[in-house]
């Protein structure tokens, strides 16, 4: 790979950027949407648990891509595959799914009858399993420890030589 002109950013990274763009403005409007539904069902009582998991859950969403971007920003700019901070930086990606996972298990179960005399139809949130995020989660902790036992390996041949 070519050393990239400075102050230009490559099309994945701007790629990735927009991603968290999106998912950032798709929480806040899931956000706004939901407390006002709430509010106008007249469930005070269950906004602060509301509030509390999106945040959370938003979080758990929006680290791994903030992640993510520093591992591929690393792995194209200063050509850093196989090192302890990149296999940091998987890891981290593995917990926070793995974290997602957990608090989707245990998100608290609110029901929203119809609003607007039935234009919006009944809805509720509450604990799942979700595979996907679950699977998602075991890849990156294996990709974690392929991308240490690189490290290693790098280590070793640069020690032979």
């Amino acid at each position: 790979m070519s050393q990239l002109p400075v102050g230009k950013m490559p099309l994945l990274l701007r790629l990735i950027c927009f991603v968290l763009i999106a998912v950032a403005l798709f929480s806040a409007v899931n956000m706004v949407t939901g407390i006002a539904a709430l509010l106008d069902a007249k469930m005070g009582s269950h906004l602060f648990a509301f509030v509390l998991n999106q945040l959370i859950t938003v979080s758990f969403v929006i680290i791994p891509l903030l992640v993510f971007v520093r591992l591929v920003r690393a792995a194209i700019v200063s050509k850093e595959f196989f090192s302890r901070k990149q296999s940091q930086r998987m890891l981290t990606i593995a917990i926070c799914f793995a974290l997602r996972v957990v608090l989707d298990l245990f998100a608290p179960s609110i029901e929203v009858p119809a609003l607007l005399e039935g234009a919006v139809g009944p809805m509720s949130v509450g604990p799942s399993l979700n595979l996907m995020t679950l699977a998602t989660s075991i890849m990156f902790f294996a990709l974690a420890g392929v991308f240490e036992y690189g490290r290693k390996l790098q280590e070793d041949s640069d020690n032979i030589l």
